[in-house]
């Protein structure tokens, strides 16, 4: 086998060690609540105000950067939580070099599954009045934010946008580059810009 192949897959298996551990004491030290097993393989970025509420559930990871996905390449994944909002996730979930960015809350059951460098938004970030943008006390007082609300096994894939006020339903897919601003029913597939169902994943048990 190769030498230089050898030391690399060493040097990789150290970081993994390292940033396993470190990624523990990061989410910690911004007063993350955090369940059992988690894991997070490289470093995140962490903005959490001190009046926000973060939550995460038993055996959940999150991948950043250094090519741990090729699909992220190398970009970090970032949560932001701004005063008196709060962020829920439940258990088993996974996420890769997400953007996480909430004024208002974002609430995921269990087994939700995260592609690359998705963005969850709950906010439209500015006012949509342009006499508002205009000021900035005025801008941030006038723009709007709505609960984000991702159901059980839920399937994201990469570089898709899930924007304020969107609830999506339980073992729904919602395909890669979406962008989804409306809600989205149970057991479908849904994608494009904005999101729509394109398919039925199984019939309905409306008993």
């Amino acid at each position: 086998m190769n030498l230089l192949f050898i030391i690399i897959q060493i040097k990789r298996r150290i970081e993994s060690s390292f940033f396993w551990r470190y990624g523990r004491w990061q989410f910690k030290h911004c007063h993350i609540i955090y369940g059992k097993d988690l894991m997070v393989n490289g470093r995140m970025i962490l903005d959490i105000s001190p009046k926000a509420e973060v939550r995460i559930g038993d055996g959940c990871f999150f991948k950043s950067g250094r090519g741990i996905n090729p699909l992220a390449s190398n970009i970090k994944g970032v949560i932001k939580v701004h005063d008196n909002a709060s962020v829920v996730i439940g258990n088993h979930c996974g996420f890769s070099s997400p953007i996480i960015n909430i004024w208002h809350s974002l609430t995921m059951g269990d087994y939700v599954q995260v592609g690359a460098h998705v963005i969850f938004l709950d906010s439209d970030n500015h006012s949509l009045n342009y006499i508002d943008r205009r000021d900035a006390d005025m801008d941030d007082r006038n723009k709007k934010s709505k609960a984000i609300v991702i159901g059980d096994d839920v399937l994201i894939g990469a570089n898709s946008m899930v924007l304020k006020g969107v609830t999506i339903g339980a073992r729904s897919v919602i395909g890669a580059g979406s962008v989804v601003t409306c809600n989205i029913p149970d057991d479908v597939i849904a994608a494009g810009n904005p999101a729509k169902v394109i398919k039925i994943l199984r019939e309905r048990n409306d008993d």
